[in-house]
């Protein structure tokens, strides 16, 4: 049954490919209106119908049919307190990794880049009141990192994760990374998918992920409007602005790298098995073309590109 994992995870993406593509359709050829999805009189809720029949539904399926032995590999602990501080690093390297990559791919590729801007989303927010905003961030972070942590570094990881952590980390980057339908934006997601699988596999908990990528959400939502029109004035307040973020990030990059080396620590004084050992035994190469080269994926690459060039027009 292992084998067919991978052969059964292209599936679900394929799905979930086809209900956000279809989606993406019937809005830009104007066959559904946003009032008909009910996004102008009730964004939020709309916003959680929609995570809940896109995502949740499908993945929650999928590891029922897939069995008990399957959702164990999940990792759905909660993160110790001791990792607390690897989660700050962690978020503070995603938050500041997305908004130097932000900057340089809206410099190159400013209309195409703003067609997947936060504004979208922060436009919902009707009223200035505490509980807007609240219902914002459930709706439009909280709930999508949940959901698509549970898909991307839950369910692909735990497929994949035979033919090696390496591969692994790296599909579920790009798969996260096809699922926003961007070209433009493609090289944040895949960035932000592979800090949040080392998030998963050094906090060994689901949830952890989760956590920072609600917070790289919110910071989306709220202040990636703020990164873009510094990114578009191209003055001396963009190179100071690059300068200083770019200190942060990695300042927590190495801050990072040493509470890893505690955590990894702490596991070895616990004797636990460790992951990354897992070795696919027929070498990389065999590997890679299991993974990526499989009828599955193929078909789910294919409507990656069919969907994101008809939302872009490219």
């Amino acid at each position: 049954m292992k084998n067919k994992d991978t052969v059964f995870a292209p599936i679900l993406l394929i799905c979930v490919f086809i209900m956000l593509g279809g989606g993406s359709w019937l809005l830009s050829s104007g066959a559904v209106g946003e009032k008909q999805l009910g996004l102008t009189e009730n964004p939020y809720l709309a916003a959680v119908v929609l995570q809940l029949l896109i995502y949740a539904l499908p993945s929650l399926f999928f590891c029922r049919i897939r069995g008990s032995e399957f959702r164990d590999k999940l990792r759905l602990k909660f993160p110790s307190f001791s990792q607390c501080l690897f989660l700050l690093y962690a978020s503070v390297l995603l938050i500041g990794l997305s908004a130097l990559i932000s900057m340089g791919m809206y410099s190159m590729f400013p209309e195409h880049f703003a067609v997947g801007s936060a504004d979208t989303y922060t436009a919902f927010a009707r009223n200035a009141g505490i509980f807007d905003g609240l219902y914002l961030v459930l709706a439009f972070a909280v709930l999508p990192a949940v959901t698509e942590e549970f898909l991307f570094r839950g369910i692909i990881t735990a497929s994949y994760e035979r033919l090696g952590v390496s591969l692994t980390v790296f599909i579920s980057a790009l798969t996260f990374a096809m699922s926003h339908f961007s070209f433009s934006r493609f090289p944040v997601y895949f960035v932000s998918g592979l800090i949040l699988a080392l998030v998963m596999y050094a906090t060994r908990s689901l949830p952890a992920a989760m956590l920072v990528h609600a917070l790289n959400n919110v910071f989306i939502l709220f202040l990636e409007s703020y990164v873009l029109h510094i990114a578009e004035k191209q003055s001396i307040s963009m190179i100071l602005f690059t300068i200083i973020i770019g200190f942060f990030t990695l300042l927590a990059a190495v801050l990072l790298c040493f509470e890893a080396g505690n955590i990894y620590s702490g596991y070895a004084g616990q004797n636990l098995p460790s992951p990354h050992a897992v070795k696919h035994k027929g070498g990389f190469f065999k590997a890679l073309a299991e993974s990526l080269f499989s009828p599955g994926f193929l078909v789910a690459v294919v409507l990656f590109v069919l969907v994101t060039v008809f939302i872009t027009g490219a």
